[in-house]
């Protein structure tokens, strides 16, 4: 598996930070969303959008980092 992440920025929010885990072939298995500013979280474990738009200009991650906030989510398992 590979890891990214990328920001953006939410008014009213703050930086809202997308972890994104894809297989060998760069097609995303899920993703989550984390929010620090508000605490806010999500988790998307069967996403639509199974590739990238532009990879290259997102930061690499870790499996310990995505799972980290993957856990974050409400009702998020594993």
């Amino acid at each position: 598996m590979k890891y990214l992440k990328t920001a953006q920025y939410v008014p009213g929010k703050g930086e809202a930070w997308m972890y994104y885990e894809l297989d060998d072939q760069m097609t995303v298995q899920r993703y989550c969303t984390h929010i620090p500013m508000t605490g806010e979280s999500e988790h998307v474990a069967n996403p639509i959008i199974k590739q990238l738009f532009r990879p290259e200009t997102m930061q690499p991650s870790t499996e310990e980092e995505f799972l980290e906030h993957w856990r974050l989510a409400p009702g998020a398992m594993g």
